[in-house]
């Protein structure tokens, strides 16, 4: 997504807007509270929430934005649909959710959940005037990380999740983390749907940034020598 001013107002704020800032507010301070006891792991986290919380109250007016409920259920479903696995499982089966007792593992796994939250914090921080769960264009976003990836909050869920998968790996979490992935595949489709309705330009940004990481012609042209003048 490319930034672009909004010529648009500011309009009072829809319910929708104070109900998803209630919402994830509430989840962040259920995080603070979890992470004076469960460890500083937890606060990148709750940094992501507040953030997110905080992103429903700053973002700017819907351009356009796609009717009907399976856009809406695979935006919602790809949001909750791992952490809901999670709640169920550390109640209900915990043993889908035991420790790996590779230690290495285990340190790795940590080590790319942590990368892949400070990661999601910048980007949602770079999107906060357009953020939206369901898909809703407000404008282009291509500063920062969006440079590099035109969805780089869901890169940055992947090595969340590929952390999690290698600390916690079980048959169970990964027929999970499979079935998100193939949701945001979904959920993808159809925000880029409505970027390109709203948006003529974001063809161009979409034909030559890649989805998840740079395309070979980006990698080319950042390490592509600058022309010498003689």
């Amino acid at each position: 997504m490319a930034t672009c001013t909004s010529s648009l107002a500011q309009t009072p704020h829809h319910w929708t807007d104070w109900a998803g800032f209630v919402f994830f507010l509430g989840m962040a301070a259920l995080l603070f509270r979890r992470s004076m006891t469960a460890g500083f792991m937890l606060f990148p986290i709750f940094l992501h929430e507040g953030m997110v919380a905080f992103s429903f109250l700053l973002r700017r007016p819907a351009r356009r934005e796609l009717e009907g409920w399976k856009p809406r259920i695979a935006a919602y479903a790809g949001t909750f649909f791992v952490l809901s696995f999670a709640i169920a499982a550390s109640s209900l089966y915990p043993g889908w959710l035991r420790p790996s007792p590779d230690k290495l593992l285990v340190a790795a796994g940590y080590l790319c959940w942590l990368s892949g939250v400070l990661v999601s914090v910048w980007t949602t921080w770079r999107l906060r005037h357009s953020f939206s769960l369901t898909p809703q264009a407000r404008e282009i976003v291509t500063s920062g990380p969006y440079r590099i990836a035109r969805h780089p909050i869901y890169t940055a869920y992947i090595v969340q999740y590929l952390g999690f998968w290698l600390a916690f790996h079980s048959l169970a979490l990964t027929f999970v983390l499979l079935t998100w992935f193939a949701l945001t595949l979904v959920r993808i489709r159809y925000e880029e749907l409505v970027l390109s309705r709203a948006f003529p330009e974001y063809a161009e940004y979409q034909s030559r940034v890649g989805m998840f990481g740079p395309r070979f012609s980006q990698l080319v042209k950042m390490h592509k020598p600058a022309s010498v003048l003689p």
